[in-house]
């Protein structure tokens, strides 16, 4: 049985392109699909956004002050090998969490209402793939219900990487050698808002981190490219936690009544 479902190494693999990124700029590094940066119009007595401050330095501002703000909303788009991912992820830093995701033909959504455990609802194929052995059995009861995970079935399969505002943002943005190594470009807009670009490229991939200019600068949008693989993040109402609630009990089937978990973590039906 698989230690995690295709749908969330995909997920993973898409938002963390460009995390062992070397910064080792080459003439390579310029070619057509790297993101493009236009700077604003701007005047010499404009005044440098974040003065003194290296691009790691304001990266790690917007990151803290998304960690103390205690929750937002990620919209993640993109391919990986040649297949499409989208995941939109609504959490907090109390692992309260609301999930809709898809890769290629699977779909699933997942919500944590607080407490212990999940639920989750996919179609078909998703259930297949996550339930690994007892796939077709999962499909044949699960599909189009809720089914309620234990604690340890929901973190066995990885799905907790969701739910955890910390482990999101790891997972999106640069930190460590890579961070250190990306450039503070000049003050620009998108979508009319002020943002300063921070970049980073070599041979294997680039990204882009787009931090707002204002009191509290938060990551509002986040751009790799990695080989065949890329993905877009877009950061929206941080500090305003999601409204989870279970989904009604005549939709939900308890994951006692699907089997026992053997310790392993793995989901049985």
């Amino acid at each position: 049985m698989p230690a995690r479902s295709r749908i969330v190494v995909a997920v993973c693999a898409a938002t963390a392109a460009i995390a062992a990124i070397s910064g080792c700029n080459t003439d390579d590094s310029a070619d057509s699909s790297a993101p493009l940066v236009v700077p604003a119009a701007t005047t010499a007595a404009q005044a440098e956004a974040f003065p003194g401050m290296t691009a790691s330095e304001v990266l790690d501002e917007a990151k803290t002050a998304m960690r103390v703000a205690g929750a937002m909303t990620v919209d993640a788009t993109g391919v990986d090998d040649g297949t499409d991912m989208h995941v939109k992820v609504a959490v907090t830093t109390v692992s309260r969490c609301a999930v809709a995701a898809e890769f290629g033909d699977e779909s699933m959504q997942m919500v944590r209402p607080g407490g212990t455990g999940a639920y989750v609802k996919g179609n078909t194929e998703f259930w297949q793939d996550f339930a690994g052995d007892a796939g077709d059995a999962a499909a044949d009861r699960l599909t189009g219900k809720w089914a309620r995970l234990t604690s340890r079935e929901y973190t066995g399969k990885g799905l907790d990487s969701f739910c955890s505002l910390d482990e999101v943002l790891d997972s999106l943005l640069p930190d460590g050698d890579a961070a250190d190594l990306m450039a503070k470009r000049d003050r620009t807009t998108l979508d009319g808002r002020p943002v300063v670009p921070l970049t980073l490229s070599d041979r294997q991939g680039s990204m882009t981190v787009y931090v707002s200019t204002g009191v509290h600068p938060y990551v509002v949008k986040a751009e790799t490219r990695d080989g065949s693989s890329r993905s877009s993040a877009v950061f929206t109402d941080v500090g305003l936690p999601p409204k989870v609630s279970a989904p009604p009990s005549s939709a939900t089937v308890d994951a006692g009544d699907l089997g026992s978990d053997d310790g392993s973590g793995g989901f049985h039906v």
